[in-house]
């Protein structure tokens, strides 16, 4: 490939320092099969120059070392390096690309691919998954037949499933299908977060008056040690947010306790599509090629382990590396918590024959049917109830989860972070998988809190304690809140 005449550094690229070692870190998504090269080790001469590259300067004026470079070159063939009349503009409303499938746009996901015929990168990594016969998520599938033999074998406990319960849409399908449908016994357990909408918990509330065989334990925490963890979570991470991880510290070690078989939450298997099909960190190929062979009782471990050890990010700039930055900032602010867990961990490292209760989920794609049919089920099986307001069907029981939305937006947007926009990605995973239509999926869209900071931010940061003052100079808060060119 030529070099260009006025070499510049492709938008959403960005010269990083990833563990001492000079990384270009890309913050978008790129069509497959690049799209598990989003972060590429440079030599450091390399990067000194590239830092510089913005287009002003003639490929001929450049210095000889970065011009006879190999990397350079290849940065080139790639389209990482070029010239500034091909530069990228950022999107806007007018003249943004939305995918012919779903609903991903390059104004919300900036940095976002598509293909020759319109198809956004993360449909084809879809597809691609799809055609190497990939399932989403860890292997803990357990089918209702299973589910029902394991209840007639079960000796042990009083219980034969817990369920982590919030009220919303998908754990009280959840628990209508496990409790009413199939009959099991079922300990259904709550974290009574400050936040959850109130219609939610008295949905289930409700669920348990209208499912006499089940057993409802809530869990709080006194509002003093939820605000200052969720106060320093915000400044620090950029996202106020606690759950699903305290639910987990807190409730696996009462299973553990009851000998209860098996854990189950309301995670449909749209919301584990990005994990297992598009992060960098995992490449299908060499999935297929090892097949995943570890025990149920081993990958349960495994899950609660990372959550009472998360591990140090290998690359801080890897899509993974929020999540882990998140758990651990948890297990810091909130240590008191996890002293039964950590227990519970310690003996069953210890002895291989204690009874581990194993975290499983349904097959949801096939299970569940389409959002509307759920929502549906559940409003005349179980009476459920929508929160005042709230028109969208995708995560209901959370009062300030738009505030997540927008958090997470504007961190990827001003590429403080590589992790995806939640929301808008499960909303699209889900009009691909035939869970929801096109249009509902817009309609779902227009609920998301990304155009513009949502109403319940402001009374958020009174209830913390947070002042506008504070969060100009305060860790990663600029960069959740502020669009101003120095955050960018």
């Amino acid at each position: 490939m030529p070099l260009p005449q006025h070499p510049a550094l492709q938008n959403r690229w960005q010269v990083q320092n990833d563990n001492a070692q000079q990384s270009l870190v890309y913050y978008g998504l790129r069509n497959p099969p690049l799209h598990t090269k989003s972060i590429i080790p440079i030599d450091n001469i390399i990067a000194q120059h590239i830092r510089a590259l913005n287009g002003d300067k003639k490929s001929n004026d450049l210095p000889a070392e970065l011009l006879s470079h190999p990397q350079f070159a290849k940065l080139i063939n790639e389209k990482i390096i070029v010239d500034k009349k091909d530069l990228r503009q950022p999107a806007t409303e007018e003249t943004k690309q939305q995918c012919t499938r779903c609903i991903n746009d390059d104004l919300l996901l900036p940095g976002l691919e598509f293909n020759a015929d319109g198809l956004c990168a993360f449909c084809q990594c879809y597809e691609k998954a799809e055609e190497s016969g990939i399932p989403a998520g860890p292997q803990n599938f357990i089918t209702e037949e299973e589910l029902l033999e394991a209840a007639r074998n079960n000796t042990q406990s009083r219980y034969d499933v817990m369920v982590l319960c919030t009220g919303g849409k998908d754990s009280t399908y959840l628990l209508w299908l496990l409790a009413k449908k199939l009959g099991l016994r079922v300990l259904a357990v709550s974290w009574n977060m400050p936040y959850t909408n109130e219609t939610c918990k008295e949905n289930l509330r409700h669920s348990v008056k209208l499912l006499p065989s089940v057993e409802l334990v809530e869990r709080t925490l006194p509002w003093d040690l939820v605000s200052q963890a969720m106060r320093e979570q915000f400044t620090e991470i950029g996202v106020p947010c606690l759950c699903p991880t305290v639910a987990h510290v807190l409730f696996f070690p009462m299973a553990v306790q009851e000998k209860i078989p098996f854990i189950m939450q309301g995670v449909e298997e749209v919301q584990l599509a990005v994990a297992s099909y598009v992060m960098n960190e995992l490449k299908p190929e060499k999935v297929a090629e090892k097949p995943f062979c570890v025990s149920q009782r081993d990958m349960t471990l495994g899950f609660f382990n990372m959550v009472a050890h998360t591990p140090s990010p290998e690359r801080p700039y890897a899509i993974t590396s929020e999540f882990l930055r998140y758990q651990r900032s948890i297990r810091q602010r909130l240590n008191g918590l996890y002293g039964p867990l950590d227990e519970t961990l310690k003996k069953a490292k210890e002895d291989p024959s204690l009874p581990i209760p194993e975290l499983r989920r349904l097959k949801t794609n096939t299970t569940y049917g389409t959002w509307s049919e759920v929502a549906d089920l559940i409003k005349t099986e179980m009476e459920w109830q929508m929160p005042p307001g709230h028109k969208g069907l995708l995560h209901t029981s959370c009062k300030i989860e738009r505030v997540k939305d927008y958090c997470q937006f504007m961190r990827f947007k001003n590429m403080r972070s590589t992790f995806f926009p939640q929301s808008i990605v499960e909303v699209s995973a889900g009009i691909y998988f035939g869970l929801i239509t096109r249009q509902e999926g817009l309609t779902e869209l227009e609920n998301l809190g990304y155009f513009g900071e949502p109403e319940p931010m402001s009374s958020l940061l009174n209830e913390l304690g947070i002042t506008r003052e504070e969060i100009e100079t305060a860790g990663e808060m600029p960069y959740s809140l502020c669009s101003c060119k120095s955050c960018k």
